[in-house]
């Protein structure tokens, strides 16, 4: 039970190293996609801004054109915020986390077993203790017997 038992300390540790390799190497691509998200972001609306700018300070005042181009620079960094966040697990990551669950339960599951041995043994030697003092118990009635009967022996005698 022992070697089983390290087997699944084993596989608990290599799931949780496969798990932090998996979330590091997310974390990582996410940092990079938000990084070139936000460059992408930057080039396209400095271009789209000055095209806007140009458009709408034909129609409307310098004022209210910067006041569109900041909301919709606004709008468009939120949208690229909101899809760099995405939290969603992978089936890979899904079924490292089944087995590491998997691996606690079996450990938990052996604990338990080797406590239910434990209050078992206990429970054999209250049991044995008990009987000796049982026995104990009847000793004055056999040692009375045997002095009857040597007794009837000399009696007989």
């Amino acid at each position: 039970m022992n070697q089983d038992l390290s087997k699944k300390i084993k596989l608990i540790v290599k799931s949780e190293k496969e798990l932090l390799k998996l979330e590091i190497g997310k974390k990582s691509k996410q940092l990079v996609w938000v990084f070139i998200g936000i460059i992408a972001v930057f080039m396209t609306l400095v271009m789209f801004n000055i095209t806007i700018f140009f458009y709408l300070s034909s129609n409307y005042t310098t004022l209210v054109s910067t006041s569109i181009l900041t909301m919709i620079n606004l709008i468009f960094t939120a949208i690229s915020f909101y899809i760099a966040s995405s939290k969603s697990k992978s089936s890979e990551v899904k079924s490292i986390e089944e087995i590491r669950d998997y691996a606690w339960t079996q450990i938990a599951n052996d604990i338990d077993a080797t406590k239910n041995s434990i209050d078992d043994f206990k429970e054999s030697v209250v049991k044995i203790k008990d009987n000796l003092l049982g026995f104990k118990s009847l000793l004055p009635i056999i040692t009375t017997l045997m002095d009857y009967s040597k007794k009837g022996k000399k009696d007989a005698s």
